[in-house]
């Protein structure tokens, strides 16, 4: 079982999510959005989503490159993607891993 909730706080909006794993209920923190930054996870239909996939943004892909960091490839996957997303009227250049991995970024000036 899945189940997500938002807080806020004084900076940013948090969302708490909680999942059932063999029996344990393991919590972590999902989206987070602030003025000043932004966490959240990519999905194919161009929309940026929360843990739960309930959509809360729109995103477009800027450029993409090969995911090798001082002279390593990542574990985390083969590419590494620039994006720009919007939520709440606000503007973030993203960096992440692409369709449903963690995106951060910061906002745009």
């Amino acid at each position: 079982m899945t189940r997500s909730e938002w807080h806020t706080t004084p900076n940013a909006q948090v969302e708490v999510a909680t999942f059932t794993h063999e029996g344990h209920d393991c919590t972590n923190l999902g989206a987070c959005i602030s003025d000043t930054h932004l966490a959240c996870y990519p999905a194919s239909d161009g929309t940026v989503c929360d843990w739960q996939g309930n959509p809360i943004g729109t995103y477009r892909t800027l450029s993409s490159r090969p995911a090798v960091f001082f002279g390593h490839r990542s574990w985390q996957g083969s590419r590494y993607y620039y994006m720009r997303a919007t939520v709440n009227g606000r503007t973030y250049s993203l960096r992440g891993f692409g369709v449903g991995m963690l995106a951060r970024g910061k906002a745009c000036k």
